[in-house]
């Protein structure tokens, strides 16, 4: 690689990643802050939480990495104009077409990056996410108990623990069932263990009492019953068992575009999985045009010393036009094979009229 490629190589990488950084961060925290309410619900540990945050990354890079290094090609090719670097390269014999190179180069190894992030990483993340979400949502554990704080799951049931154990057991349980104040029960226990299968959650003390009060005979006053093991079903105050579906940021791609049979959700949806699908594949070619496109469109106009603050604006408001097309399309691939073929469509198209509208207007991609 020849040094100018260098430079302008190391330019790119570390103007897209602090685009990246800060694009990454807003769009991490508006998901980030969805899944901290139900962490804080459901009793996360930070380790949990924190690993949740981190899978939903590949997802979210994947969505903003294509306008990010349009971005960051916008402001390094202004930089060089500013610095002059364009028209010294220029004026030593390097044509425009030996300029580009590196950006070309840079935007096959970000189509790269892009394919491994939206196609792998990406659904295994949300799939790693959406898992850990579900069981939080029926962990009973999680759901009742908080250790040394009263819980009501239910009008007129008090639940306490003293302290939850790393094998998701715990000590000194208070279970107070006053559903029905003729016959108002309270279960107490040195210990307790959790076992959850599907919808059928319970709680078995171990070395306990049960005090209740006989409703036949009021004047008898409290009884007590020591036990050395009973179980208290609270199947009733958890969420009814969901069937874990996924949906389309939750599949690779062979589960986008060939659902396996006997999938009724994938059956119900096949339209809008497809749709993703095929956007994800034609996702790939972004890179390319986004930086074609900032290259025709600013380095000629850079190195004349037209205005660039007016141009920068004009490149910038015709790609995100790009993207909100785009994203309507996505919504129009659901109809059909026509809308698919749209998708594929757009990028050609937007690459082609580029490089014909400035070649033909002002020779840029013509060698000197």
């Amino acid at each position: 690689m020849a040094s100018i490629d260098k430079y302008i190589f190391k330019k790119l990488t570390i103007s897209l990643f602090v685009v990246c950084i800060a694009m990454l961060s807003l769009a991490w925290l508006t998901q980030v802050l969805g899944m901290l309410d139900e962490a804080i619900i459901r009793g996360a540990s930070i380790p949990l939480f924190l690993s949740l945050t981190v899978s939903v990354m590949p997802n979210i890079l994947s969505q903003i990495l294509p306008l990010a290094l349009f971005i960051s090609s916008i402001f390094v090719l202004n930089t060089m104009g500013k610095d002059n670097e364009s028209i010294i390269l220029l004026s030593s014999g390097i044509s425009n077409v030996r300029i580009i190179k590196p950006f070309i180069f840079f935007s096959f190894i970000i189509t790269l990056i892009l394919a491994i992030t939206s196609l792998f990483l990406a659904p295994a993340g949300m799939r790693y996410s959406k898992l850990k979400m579900h069981e939080l949502k029926h962990d009973i554990s999680s759901t009742i108990i908080r250790d040394g704080l009263f819980s009501m799951p239910a009008k007129g049931l008090t639940v306490y623990a003293k302290e939850k154990e790393l094998d998701n057991s715990i000590t000194g349980v208070l279970v107070h069932d006053n559903r029905d104040p003729k016959n108002s029960i309270t279960y107490t226990a040195k210990k307790g263990l959790f076992f959850n299968e599907e919808n059928e959650s319970k709680l078995v003390l171990i070395d306990g009492t049960i005090q209740h009060k006989n409703s036949l005979k009021p004047s008898s006053g409290i009884t007590t019953v020591k036990f050395e093991k009973n179980e208290y079903f609270f199947s009733e105050f958890l969420p009814e068992s969901e069937k874990f579906n996924l949906d389309s940021s939750q599949r690779f791609l062979n589960e986008l575009l060939f659902p396996k049979k006997g999938d009724a959700y994938a059956e119900k949806r096949m339209a809008n999985l497809k749709a993703v699908g095929h956007h994800k594949l034609a996702q790939l070619f972004h890179p390319l045009i986004f930086i074609v496109f900032s290259f025709c469109f600013l380095i000629g106009k850079i190195q004349n010393k037209t205005n660039p603050t007016l141009i920068n604006i004009i490149a910038i408001s015709i790609g995100f036009s790009f993207q909100i097309i785009d994203f309507f399309l996505l919504g129009f691939a659901q109809s059909g094979s026509f809308g698919i073929f749209l998708l594929y469509l757009l990028p050609f198209l937007c690459l082609f009229s580029v490089l014909a509208f400035f070649k033909e207007n002002f020779g840029i991609l013509k060698k000197a």
